[in-house]
């Protein structure tokens, strides 16, 4: 019972943890299993090693959780907070079994103070009350205050309070520290800040001035094959002077994948990491996506849904291209015509000795390579529209703009032309051929109808020098080490994406690999050698203590492990019991000394009398001597009062 209420404030802070964030398939199994350990007495050696086991397990635990359970509101992304209040259950089990109280209600209490993060949470003054109720009760009952004075007591609540404090404390500074810099760890960890990705979600605005973060990190795709130089998500094809959209005409477009015919394929792998909208991002040429059947939009746009944790296989052509298909009329060349009256000169300008819409694309793609720098933050305020800027002036700026200007600079000149948003693959292991696409990753570029070919051509004014230089790209060749590295995260990836979003898919290809069936053959082979060897030193182990009956030896062994750990006695070779129990006499007085020679006494009987006896009480006697041997420890290290004994 004492033992129980010695880890009531564990319990209070996983029950607040449950009811905060309903997390109960986490917090009951282990309320539930804590006080079966508990009522059966069982204990746990507390070492350094076992600490960042517990650790790490419940770290994984809490990870899992996040798969199998509402992600808990924090103020941190759920993917860090999860992970985190795991590895603090796991961390206050252990040190609680482990006899280590005072660190078990810490981590208790550094639970407690994430949990009350939420603020719509009734009565959460009163679990933390019962906190510190519990953690004085459990001081008061097992005797200490009074035995060892005032003084003492007065000391151990300082520390509940500094403790109560603390947790209070880091409880408001949590609440305090949302805003700006909790909003910039979220994006930095989970990587949803904004960026060039969600550009191109619906619409593309064409401002003065923007100040455009630097794209996340966040892996989104991986490809294993030949990467394609782009993947193709939207087609923009309406310009009203400042936003570029879908036209009605071109969303409500149905088209078919062409078959392959007699020419060369190759296939393209590709795994969904994480939620990229409803538009699957896939190279020109794409013929089929095996195992799935996308809706192909006009401008050859494929759509689906619930693609996450899914790896598909793309059927494309050997050359990056469009099927044919005939021009759209004149909607491809429509501008707003103060626009086109600014830009039309600038077009002739710059493409004069160019006959054919090719050439022409070709040299207004040359001329911002050459002359423009790339940058996230554009400025285009002047004498005239902000394309017109842009041009006029070379000004600086981002994919997204020059794209927008090229096109309609093409249109001036009666050139269809549409921007297209997607991804350029960039970051290719050598090591296993695949690429990671970012959301860094997220492009822009220009399609030309080229009526002597009859399909759309992709163009790419961007200027990629400087591009990469902006967004701290390097071109240099990586490490074999780090190649290692990556390519160990990017298999972690795509593991965890199945296990969020495709648990029980990666578990058919998981169990229907032959590794697996290797793995599962080995595990059962060192399980029946593991049986042997374990029964074989239980056999030497029962014969080293001297009795086959395995609840006495166990009590034994219990005993011995009892004076090592809490008075750091261990029996020296051909030392009898008597003469280790004179050690202990010498070392921690007669008290303690006469717990110990009871227990030998009920002992002996049973072994060399062979007379039946109550382990309870025997264990009672043990956990009796733990106890005592505790308090003296205390005592004696306590200031003034070296080698006194408390009164028994």
């Amino acid at each position: 019972m004492r033992r129980l209420v010695e880890l009531m404030p564990v319990f209070a802070a996983l029950m607040l943890h449950a009811v905060a964030h309903g997390r109960w398939l986490l917090c009951a199994p282990v309320m539930v299993g804590l006080a079966w350990a508990v009522l059966k007495d069982v204990r746990i050696d507390y070492t350094p090693a076992r600490l960042l086991l517990a650790g790490a397990v419940g770290l994984g635990v809490g990870a899992a959780m996040l798969w199998v359970s509402e992600p808990p509101t924090a103020p941190f992304p759920p993917s860090i907070f999860g992970p985190l209040c795991g590895a603090l259950v796991g961390l206050a089990v252990l040190c609680g079994l482990g006899g280590n109280r005072y660190f078990a209600w810490t981590y208790a209490c550094l639970l407690v103070a994430l949990s009350m993060r939420v603020r719509e949470m009734q009565g959460v003054g009163w679990v933390l009350g019962a906190l510190v109720l519990s953690v004085l009760g459990v001081a008061f009952l097992e005797g200490g205050l009074p035995r060892t004075g005032l003084r003492a007591a007065a000391g151990f609540g300082v520390f509940v309070v500094l403790m109560s404090g603390l947790s209070l404390l880091l409880v408001r500074t949590i609440w305090a520290s949302e805003g700006a810099l909790m909003d910039a760890v979220y994006r930095m960890t989970s990587g949803t800040g904004t960026g060039g990705g969600s550009e191109f979600q619906s619409e593309v605005d064409i401002r003065a001035v923007v100040r455009l973060p630097r794209g996340s990190e966040r892996p989104l795709l991986v490809l294993s094959g030949k990467a394609p130089a782009r993947l193709r998500a939207r087609v923009f094809d309406e310009f009203d002077g400042s936003r570029w959209t879908t036209s009605k005409a071109l969303a409500e477009t149905r088209l078919e994948l062409p078959s392959g015919g007699t020419e060369a394929e190759r296939l393209l792998a590709m795994t969904v990491l994480a939620p990229v909208g409803p538009w699957l991002p896939a190279p020109a040429g794409t013929r089929a996506v095996v195992g799935l059947r996308p809706e192909v939009q006009g401008g050859w746009v494929l759509k689906a849904r619930e693609l996450e944790g899914n790896t598909l296989a793309l059927r494309m052509g050997a050359e990056e291209l469009l099927p044919p298909e005939a021009a759209r009329g004149d909607s491809l060349t429509a501008l707003p015509e103060a626009l086109e009256a600014e830009l039309r000169p600038l077009a002739e300008a710059l493409t004069r000795g160019a006959g054919t819409p090719r050439e022409m694309a070709r040299a207004l793609e040359a001329y911002f390579h050459e002359h423009f720098e790339y940058s996230l933050n554009v400025d285009l305020r002047g004498e005239g529209q902000p394309l017109t800027v842009l041009v006029r002036e070379k000004r600086a700026a981002y994919c997204t703009y020059f794209a927008s200007a090229m096109a309609a600079l093409l249109r001036t000149l009666d050139v269809p032309a549409r921007v297209v948003g997607g991804f350029a693959p960039e970051e290719r292991n050598p090591l296993t051929g695949a690429t990671l696409v970012r959301e860094r990753d997220a492009h822009a570029w220009v399609e030309v109808y080229l009526a002597d070919e009859g399909r759309f051509v992709a163009f790419d004014p961007t200027p990629w020098r400087s591009r990469d230089e902006t967004l701290g790209l390097s071109r240099e060749q990586r490490g074999f080490l780090d190649n290692l590295t990556g390519a160990v995260g990017t298999w972690l990836r795509k593991m965890g994406a199945g296990l969020r979003y495709q648990p029980l898919a990666l578990a058919r290809t998981v169990v229907g690999s032959p590794v697996f069936a290797v793995l599962v053959a080995g595990g059962v082979l060192w399980r029946l050698r593991r049986s042997r060897w374990q029964g074989r030193t239980k056999a030497r182990r029962t014969v080293a203590l001297g009795t086959k009956d395995v609840r006495l030896a166990a009590l034994y062994a219990r005993y011995l492990k009892t004076l090592k750990r809490r008075a750091g006695l261990v029996p020296r070779p051909s030392e009898t019991d008597d003469e280790l129990l004179s050690r202990l006499r010498a070392a921690r007085g007669d008290a303690v000394a006469d717990l110990a020679a009871e227990f030998l006494a009920h002992y002996r009987e049973a072994r060399y009398r062979g007379e039946p006896g109550d382990t309870a009480i025997w264990g009672a006697l043990v956990e009796r001597l733990d106890a005592r041997l505790r308090d003296t420890a205390a005592v004696t290290s306590s200031p003034g009062r070296a080698g006194r004994e408390s009164p028994g």
